[in-house]
């Protein structure tokens, strides 16, 4: 558990962001960490349209059940301690200090909170949904605390707040699921801002998803963002200051990177790090950013359950796998790059060695893989383009490439109930059912399951 809130925020991210060339150390459990130091520019948030997006919110939502205290509930995922009043910043000591009882932010009576509290409601009023809209309420009579930073947070989403509301439109309480998404979403930044010497579970699970979905580079500006929004929340005593606030953050990340953080809150919700590591390759954008996830951080997506622990400095993230895992790069490469840069977003070819050709090497031990074979007859019945596509091939360790074509071709009565090869008894499956079952597949056999 984390202590009570008088950790220091990482201030010192202003300055190691701005210049400083940031690196990953993954930490395998064999031998010397391997580094990699992602080139600038090099990745960028997956790109998700809205009706992917709007559709995987409101599949993931079907198995949540949104509490009355979602505050609460966020804080029991990510294992973090209550706290709740005003806070005050200290440049000097880059600390955040809670206030006692009683006290309360120079130039900041207690009417300042009030008349926030009752332009947060006049705000419900108008965007229809009256009341306490955020639950922001719960646990405190007046927006303080947390629930600036909350509010900011639903101010700085925009157009994403709105698609989200479109999913959950049909359940019966969407604005308790809203606000359940809310309070993760920023209980997880809070972690990052103020973290421990290091994030587990869950949050270390959301945390290598989230990079592999928005890059390093971005994924640090999320960070040092959330940071300045929060003194800018302190700072404020005005709806429109607050307002203001989010819509700064807003820009920061960008409608792809703020989708994916969302879509990522929505499944971490009510989930254990297993959970929420088996949902994440599944999601719309998941091939782009496996293949992300093997540049920047050098971890297969179809595995990122067994990250174990997440540490953020200044200019390093440290990811250590759980005993077992397998890492996708090559030990000692010192970066994280190929040589040849590729395409960014989705993109298909009507043949492989199209897709080779534009791609390139997948990397060092490393071989291409079709999550949905390549067979003759899954290109006659759904095209080359179907298969040969940024989000049905990716880079896989060679020996782990070997050992999943090994087991397309045995006979696996215990899993397919069929006299047939894994491969023919997939052959003649939907598209959907064949790209389940090979990212399982890669999982499984991964960690010698099958």
């Amino acid at each position: 558990m984390l202590p009570r809130w008088s950790i220091p925020l990482l201030l010192v991210m202003l300055a190691g962001c701005s210049g400083t060339t940031k690196s990953v150390r993954l930490h395998t459990g064999h031998g010397e960490p391997v580094v990699l130091t992602p080139r600038s520019g090099d990745a960028a948030p997956v790109e998700l349209d809205e009706d992917a997006f709007v559709e995987a919110v409101e599949v993931l939502a079907q198995s949540v059940r949104p509490s009355t205290r979602p505050q609460e509930t966020a804080r029991r995922l990510f294992e973090v301690d209550s706290r709740s009043g005003s806070y005050r910043y200290e440049p000097r000591s880059h600390r955040v200090i809670p206030l006692g009882p009683g006290e309360h932010l120079e130039g900041e009576p207690p009417a300042a909170e009030v008349a926030l509290t009752r332009a947060y409601l006049r705000w419900c009023e108008r965007t229809s949904r009256p009341g306490d809209c955020l639950r922001l309420l719960v646990e405190s009579p007046t927006v303080t605390g947390d629930g600036r930073y909350a509010l900011a947070m639903a101010l700085a989403q925009g157009v994403v707040w709105d698609e989200m509301m479109d999913a959950f439109k049909d359940m019966a309480d969407p604005e308790a699921m809203l606000s359940a998404v809310l309070w993760t979403w920023t209980t997880y930044c809070i972690l990052l801002a103020v973290p421990e010497p290091f994030s587990k579970g869950v949050a270390a699970v959301m945390t290598a998803s989230l990079i592999a979905y928005v890059g390093v580079d971005t994924f640090w500006s999320l960070i040092v963002g959330f940071k300045r929004l929060v003194e800018e929340a302190e700072r404020a005593t005005t709806f429109d200051e607050l307002r203001e606030a989010g819509e700064r953050y807003g820009k920061v990340m960008g409608r792809n990177a703020a989708r994916a953080f969302a879509m990522l809150a929505m499944a971490a919700i009510g989930n254990t790090a297993a959970g929420l590591g088996s949902k994440v390759p599944k999601l719309p954008g998941a091939a782009q950013a496996a293949v992300q996830a093997e540049a920047q951080v050098g971890i297969r997506l179809a595995a990122v359950a067994d990250v174990g622990t997440v540490a953020v400095s200044a200019e390093t993230v440290t990811i250590t796998l759980a005993p077992g895992a397998v890492a996708m790069t090559a030990r000692g490469t010192g970066g994280g790059t190929a040589a040849k840069a590729r395409p960014t977003g989705y993109r298909a070819w009507g043949s492989f060695s199209g897709f080779k050709k534009a791609m390139g090497p997948a990397g060092p031990e490393q071989e291409w893989h079709h999550i949905v074979e390549q067979t003759p007859g899954n290109v006659k019945r759904f095209g080359p383009q179907a298969l040969h596509n940024t989000e049905n091939v990716i880079p896989l360790d060679r020996a782990l490439h070997s050992d999943v074509s090994a087991f397309y071709s045995s006979i696996r009565r215990d899993i397919t109930g069929s006299p047939l090869t894994v491969r023919q008894w997939l052959s003649t499956q939907s598209y959907e059912a064949q790209r389940d079952f090979g990212l399982l597949a890669i999982k499984n056999v991964g960690k010698g399951l099958w």
